[in-house]
């Protein structure tokens, strides 16, 4: 009974991140991106892996450090045809905020997103 105990818990912890890795498929690679603010337009690249990745902001800004910044991506929650990511800001410069992004495949098969609620213009390299 103990071992079994032990056991379960081993083997969802291995388990989840695979099931991750799997559902994420479609999205895996290399993209530019590009959104538009209420108030700006910026440009990214962005490299997801199957446990994760990077976002970098192409944009540099002396008045917010975040910007510019390669920043790890975490999954949060991926299906066969969504990835719901969050850009870790916050672990790269402490105060800065993270930013979610959530990407799905539209009917035809393409890849589409949102960045913090704003509509993405992705191009796989």
């Amino acid at each position: 009974m103990m071992l079994r105990k032990l056991i379960l818990p081993l083997a969802l912890a291995v388990a989840c991140p695979l099931a991750l890795a799997d559902a994420a498929a479609p999205f895996i690679g290399k993209w530019n991106a590009q959104w538009q603010t209420d108030k700006q337009s910026y440009e990214a690249v962005m490299e997801i892996t199957e446990t994760g990745g990077t976002w970098k902001t192409a944009t540099m800004s002396r008045n917010n450090a975040c910007f510019g910044r390669q920043v790890p991506i975490q999954h949060d929650r991926a299906t066969s045809d969504s990835l719901d990511m969050t850009l870790k800001f916050s672990d790269v410069i402490t105060g800065c905020n993270n930013a979610t992004v959530k990407l799905r495949l539209d009917d035809k098969g393409n890849v589409i997103g949102t960045r913090s609620g704003y509509p993405l213009q992705l191009k796989r390299e």
